[in-house]
């Protein structure tokens, strides 16, 4: 199965890419969604953006202003910008680039993810999974101090669903950054990267490699 920025850049519109990920399961937008609401953690506010980016990635190539988004919606543009944030952080959607009419790289919102999990992953482990992937985003803010930029929210997205990097692993690289005083994520892209280089993909793992650096 090819992903949506498969798809995207053999110049299927997202339209053409969202259409081809529901009839290759035999379903439509609106079952999926509507049957498993209960499953998923957005709220109100999240959903109606949800809706709105889903029917709006069906009919324009790029992502649209968020003026335009909060007109459509009757929210603030800081309520719109609060949500969409948020759908980033639940892995609900994801911001990708794609190519236009005129072949220029614009920004578009994939919608994917959420419909991709709520299919294929049982209602306990998306609900756990979710949870511990939402702590990794807070924990992340605390300890910087500050709130994550969209880049940043996409760098944590993609460790979580492109790399597959566990998130406790996550929470331990950030652990390492805090004691240095890193406080950036390139730092802690290095330490996953190190780690992964040595095999060590679970909490355990990691944790009986820190100890054994602690004794030499």
């Amino acid at each position: 199965m090819e992903s949506i920025r498969q798809l995207c850049s053999k110049e299927f519109s997202m339209a053409d890419a969202l259409n081809s990920f529901l009839q290759t399961r035999n379903t439509s937008f609106s079952d999926v969604l509507f049957s498993h609401f209960a499953q998923t953690d957005l709220t109100q506010s999240e959903f109606v953006v949800y809706l709105f980016l889903t029917r709006w990635g069906q009919t324009h190539v790029e992502a649209p202003e968020p003026q335009a988004l909060a007109q459509a919606t009757k929210m603030t543009p800081s309520g719109v910008y609060a949500a969409i944030t948020s759908l980033i952080n639940k892995q609900a959607i994801a911001l990708i680039s794609v190519s236009d009419n005129a072949g220029h790289s614009v920004d578009q919102y994939d919608v994917t993810p959420l419909l991709r999990r709520l299919l294929t992953t049982p209602e306990t482990t998306t609900e756990k999974t979710s949870s511990g992937n939402a702590l990794v985003f807070n924990q992340i803010e605390i300890e910087f101090g500050r709130p994550l930029s969209p880049i940043e929210q996409q760098t944590i997205s993609d460790w979580l669903n492109i790399d597959h990097y566990d998130a406790g692993v996550i929470q331990l690289a950030l652990r390492e950054a805090v004691i240095n005083q890193k406080y950036s994520l390139r730092y802690m892209d290095r330490i996953l990267i190190a780690w992964e280089k040595q095999h060590l993909t679970t909490v355990q793992q990691v944790q009986a490699y820190q100890a054994r650096r602690e004794q030499l």
